[in-house]
């Protein structure tokens, strides 16, 4: 039996990214001189390997992954389109460049497996989370428009395109706003490249915006609903006041406005036929935007990410929602195993980037990264998807406290919950007893986490072989 479209499409990435591996071992070699580049493209090769590895796990076609390698294509477009936009970065020293091999991927999901993206994006979430620990800061602004636009693809994907357009192309339409944004940053560099220099706060927040409201109005020919260009328009509006009051004493009130911005992506306005966008669709366009918006920001970036962490993690809420439909009885507060799994949600991920951040170096860094992604895989296995579901909202919750630069730390467990809580929800209706041996296999694993840091730790304070942190 013959090699499949995308068998030879998964042979083909795998290729690709070991040849990235090999340029990036190249280049760490070169520079073991240069400690901080060493560091840099050691990370980056530790990463591109990781990603190439991961997806042969997910050949087989059981749940939760699916044939033709959907997951693991995904995982592979991300890795090469990491590796792209660092080289792109490397031979150019433009920035804003890089962006094209984090938006080059997408044609992947949305050209191979038109009608049925998801497991696809599911492995752009992945893979993106995994190169934001192995790299860190440095990744963030990234990271975070691939996120927002995996959200707001997948959240197209669970509702009926609107009159005159086909379900392929409503599901493409998020990436012409990505697009737009890219050109809002590219024409932002470009004006302080060539005609300024010193770019002010008022034309940094105006370029961008212009750009994202084309891209939004494109959005809504195609479409047929000019929905999408209130919506984005709001999200501009509220950027530009949150810049605003963040040069004051009340810099605090600002998460007040991403709350509202929320409300308002929910609520029902008869003059145009209702803002709801598909409940959580609105707030993922809208995530978009911000992400973007902060991509062209210098102080004010801190505000603008904290938004678009909020509004992305809620938007990767409703997509885990659509997935998993709650059964009778809902989960909510009410329900202990929600209310628990909320608890931990709001505090698990605070609670590790505060000890990822004791010590900064990249083992801790990838053992946060793990533990990010595993709690909620094993709330699901002892108490099932209203414990998943309880955490994640607890995980927007979290937002609130968490730095927007340490935010990988919220989306990693988006990222294991979507595929996997089909895989490990079966075993919550196991006896308790089994139940309690795998919350104590945790445990063990835990403990065997801190032996391990700890005897890195000591190994790198005698000979100073650990990888420092690039945060």
């Amino acid at each position: 039996m013959g090699w499949s479209v995308n068998d030879w499409l998964f042979a083909f990435l795998v290729v690709l990214n070991v040849l990235c591996s090999g340029g990036w071992f190249w280049l760490w070699r070169k520079t073991k001189t240069q400690p901080e580049r060493a560091s840099q493209f050691a990370r980056i090769l530790t990463a591109t390997l990781l990603s190439t590895v991961i997806p042969f796990v997910t050949l087989p076609s059981n749940p939760p992954f699916q044939p033709n390698h959907a997951l693991g294509i995904g995982l592979l477009g991300v890795a090469f389109g990491s590796s792209l936009s660092l080289w792109l970065i490397e031979v150019s020293g433009k920035s804003w460049l890089g962006y094209i091999g984090t938006l080059l991927p997408f044609v992947i999901p949305l050209a191979i497996y038109p009608g049925n993206p998801f497991p696809s994006l599911l492995g752009f979430l992945i893979g993106n989370v995994l190169v934001w620990f192995c790299l860190g800061k440095v990744w963030h602004s990234r990271a975070l428009t691939v996120v927002s636009l995996v959200a707001a693809i997948g959240l197209a994907r669970f509702h009926e395109p609107p009159t005159g357009i086909g379900k392929h192309l409503w599901q493409a339409l998020p990436l012409s706003l990505s697009i737009a944004g890219w050109l809002g940053v590219g024409g932002l560099w470009a004006w302080q490249r060539y005609w300024q220099g010193n770019v002010s706060r008022l034309t940094s927040a105006f370029v961008p915006s212009v750009l994202l409201l084309l891209g939004a109005a494109f959005m809504g020919y195609w479409g047929n609903d000019w929905r999408f260009l209130t919506m984005v328009l709001l999200a501009c509006f509220t950027a530009a006041i949150a810049q605003e009051i963040y040069q004051t004493q009340l810099r605090d009130l600002t998460v007040l406005l991403w709350v509202g911005l929320l409300v308002i992506s929910f609520a029902v306005i008869p003059a145009t036929d209702g803002l709801r966008l598909l409940g959580g669709y609105g707030a993922a366009l809208a995530s978009v935007a911000l992400a973007w918006l902060a991509v062209g920001q210098n102080d004010e970036r801190t505000i603008l990410i904290q938004g678009a962490n909020f509004l992305t993690t809620f938007a990767l809420f409703r997509f885990f929602a659509e997935v998993y439909p709650l059964r009778t009885p809902r989960a909510d507060l009410y329900t202990h195993y929600t209310f628990v799994g909320f608890l931990l949600g709001a505090t698990v991920p605070v609670m590790l980037m505060r000890w990822m951040e004791q010590k900064q170096h990249f083992v801790r860094d990838l053992e946060v990264g793990f533990w990010s992604a595993v709690v909620p895989v094993i709330l699901g296995a002892v108490w099932g998807v209203k414990a998943v579901a309880g955490y994640l909202a607890g995980g927007i919750a979290s937002v609130l406290l968490v730095p927007p630069f340490n935010s990988p730390t919220l989306f990693a467990g988006f990222a294991t919950a979507l595929p996997l809580t089909v895989l490990v929800e079966p075993a919550s209706d196991l006896p308790r007893k089994i139940r309690i041996w795998i919350l104590v296999g945790a445990a063990i694993a835990f403990a065997i986490t801190l032996l391990v840091d700890t005897f890195v730790e000591r190994l790198g304070t005698r000979n100073g072989s650990i990888i420092p942190c690039s945060r």
